[in-house]
């Protein structure tokens, strides 16, 4: 008995004197969550998820909007592809940022270019009314979304179920890339943009 309290006491003493070598180390210290950005109002963050999605998908969007246009056979003049227009209408849809008149005015603007062709024929160039990206309303697409991603989004008007936004991106020496947008809220309570439109005098 007595042999055996002895063993214990030496085990205890041995543990006691051996040093902390298989302790776990001790964790980094938690950092604080990054700030977020300043919130913005409902209408002004449509227009911005807006741009941000373009961004995105831009390069995947359908563009077959226009017939004839490969220029192979000269004797055949451009028509508007309608069905592929349709196409790119229900891509854009699928943003979830733009509302049934957004969608309907830019059907209709094809629909009157259509007539357009078929009164003025036409088989060289770019087609009268596709010369440029319908969504950025530029022909610089890529570019200006990417400036106005790195600016900001004010909403200069509100009233009721009515808002307007202005895009900005930086102020470069000459020029700034701007947008302005006419926004509705929806029943369910989305802001979805009715229209896009370039400002006049931006500066």
């Amino acid at each position: 008995m007595k042999q055996r309290l002895f063993l214990l006491l030496l085990a205890a003493t041995a543990a006691c004197s051996t040093p902390a070598t298989d302790q776990p180390e001790t964790a980094a210290p938690l950092q604080p969550a990054a700030k977020p950005a300043a919130t913005e109002a409902a209408p002004a963050q449509t227009a911005r998820r807006f741009v941000g999605w373009y961004i995105q998908n831009a390069e995947k969007l359908p563009a077959d909007f226009v017939l004839n246009s490969d220029a192979q056979d000269s004797t055949k003049f451009y028509a508007v592809n309608v069905p592929g227009t349709e196409d790119w209408l229900r891509a854009v849809q699928q943003s979830g940022t733009v509302s049934e008149a957004y969608l309907s005015d830019w059907r209709a603007y094809f629909r009157r270019y259509d007539d357009t062709l078929r009164l003025h024929p036409q088989n060289d160039g770019p087609a009268a009314g596709f010369d440029y990206d319908f969504l950025m309303l530029s022909q610089e697409p890529e570019e200006n979304a990417a400036d106005l991603q790195k600016g900001q989004f004010v909403v200069t008007r509100q009233q009721g179920r009515h808002a307007q936004v202005q895009a900005r991106g930086p102020k470069h020496e000459t020029y700034i890339v701007s947008l302005d947008f006419d926004l509705t809220q929806q029943a369910d309570g989305r802001w979805l943009i009715d229209k896009i439109s370039v400002p006049d005098n931006p500066l």
